[in-house]
């Protein structure tokens, strides 16, 4: 009789197995904060010019001018601080070594479109008067 063998050896495998010592990149954490606060800025800085419109709208039919316009004044302000402490970070998170930069260059874009659009739009304001 035959005696039974162990299974059949495993062969070596043909191709190369890449090394995963390598630790992955992380994304830069003013960057993330950077794209957080411009992110944050914009969608206010939308709300708070959508509902300055809706006030002037009303304000000019009925001929005196709205009480909300102060507070209305301060939150334009308010997230426009932001949007530029936004810019800031940005600023620090592209300088950080061995970091990725993706969320810092969304942070800058957002940040920066919502400081130059809100400056467009009061110059225009401005230019009517």
């Amino acid at each position: 009789m035959a005696e039974l063998q162990g299974p059949a050896p495993i062969p070596s495998p043909r191709f190369a197995v890449p090394s995963t010592s390598a630790p992955a990149v992380r994304h830069s954490g003013l960057g993330i904060a950077s794209f957080v606060l411009a992110l944050t800025g914009f969608v206010g800085m939308s709300f708070t010019l959508a509902v300055a419109g809706a006030v002037y709208a009303h304000a000019h039919v009925s001929g005196h001018p709205h009480s909300a316009s102060i507070l209305l004044g301060l939150a334009v302000i308010l997230l426009g601080v932001v949007s530029l402490i936004a810019v800031g970070l940005r600023f620090g998170g592209l300088f950080q070594a061995g970091r990725r930069k993706l969320f810092a260059s969304l942070g800058l874009g957002i940040a920066a479109f919502t400081v130059l659009s809100t400056a467009g739009l009061i110059i225009l304001r401005m230019s009517r008067s």
